[in-house]
């Protein structure tokens, strides 16, 4: 017979079908808590037996069992990714997330770590975008206490613990190997020219003595359609790209829809490849060549740094640098012609 794991706050909170802030709010004694849910989370508690001395040494040490999440956007299927790994990661930890989707807004972002700091987390893990206001809203949180971890998140100087991936050298890995094809005409798909992909993007061609040529170069892709029409550009351009590095995996799709849509196959008239190797990449048609991004990784290496810092204290911020590593598929192949 197995040893039983310890209960979290979050089985509390599903055996008595309320959320995890409430649980951590009766846990902690920080907050209102209606006496209707008091009976059901105590009910809870008993009829899980061994949660009960969790809760007691949660009140004696003041910590809620529970951390937060600010991520940008959970329609994003490598940001869902991310989330699964750090619920996985803290589940095993004995933590339970609060989850906060701010859909892309920094404002939304600063009411989530106020959200936050009323339920009394012991840490946060946040994701880009960020404005100055948020930055500084998680900085105030970081100076009263809080760990906070950032997923790709870099601020100068350097003022929390950045857990990141190096997306430059993933992106020079997958356009030298575009490259290796014989591809000569390659664009670039992305949202922003300051970015470790974009990067990554020129650096290859430069070492081949391939220019980077402006009119192969579409920034600013946010979403489906921007994707669909920055595509679409690319495609009509003379002479036409032969091969598409794209930004993100979504991107890439998107970009393989607008080539069937204008009478192109992939890979015989373009190839494709992407970024993230999100969960359906490889059952794509053709499957898309892409570079994998350790999510697993990133969510345990974010939250073993949150529980590093709730028992050790706040050390000043660290950088924790992962790999990424190139998937070749079937969506890229040698050009059919060289433009």
């Amino acid at each position: 017979m197995g040893i039983m794991r310890k209960a979290t706050a979050y089985d509390v909170a599903e055996r008595a079908g309320l959320s995890v802030g409430t649980v951590s709010r009766f846990l902690t004694g920080r907050g209102y808590v209606s006496e209707q849910a008091q009976a059901r989370i105590t009910a809870a508690i008993d009829e899980l037996g061994f949660v009960r001395n969790s809760a007691a040494s949660s009140l004696r040490t003041r910590k809620s069992g529970l951390i937060g999440f600010v991520l940008s956007d959970l329609r994003n299927p490598f940001t869902a990714q991310v989330a699964t790994a750090i619920q996985e990661a803290a589940r095993a930890d004995g933590l339970a997330v609060f989850l906060s989707n701010t859909m892309g807004d920094p404002a939304r972002g600063v009411e989530a770590l106020e959200q936050l700091r009323s339920h009394g987390v012991d840490g946060v893990i946040v994701t880009p975008p960020g404005d100055k206001e948020f930055v500084a809203a998680l900085a105030d949180l970081r100076q009263s206490g809080v760990p906070v971890v950032s997923l790709g998140l870099r601020t100068r100087p350097l003022r929390f613990d950045l857990v990141t991936v190096d997306t430059e050298a993933g992106a020079r890995d997958c356009v030298e190997h575009l490259i290796s094809l014989g591809h000569r005409t390659i664009a670039h798909l992305g949202n922003d020219r300051r970015s470790g992909r974009f990067r990554g993007y020129r650096a290859a061609l430069e070492s081949a003595g391939l220019p980077v040529d402006k009119a192969l170069v579409q920034t600013g892709v946010d979403d489906q359609q921007s994707a669909w029409q920055a595509a679409e550009t690319l495609l009509i351009a003379d002479p036409r790209p032969t091969a598409i590095f794209c930004y993100n995996d979504t991107t890439a799709f998107a970009a393989m829809q607008k080539a069937n849509q204008m009478g192109l196959s992939v890979p015989g008239d373009l190839s494709v490849a992407g970024f993230d190797d999100v969960d359906h990449a490889e059952h794509w048609v053709p499957p898309l060549t892409t570079v994998a991004q350790p999510t697993e990784e990133l969510g345990r290496l974010a939250v073993s740094e949150v529980v590093r810092q709730i028992k050790d204290g706040i050390a000043p911020p660290a950088v924790h640098t992962l790999t990424a590593e190139l998937v070749v598929r079937s969506s890229t192949a040698p050009p059919q012609h060289t433009s």
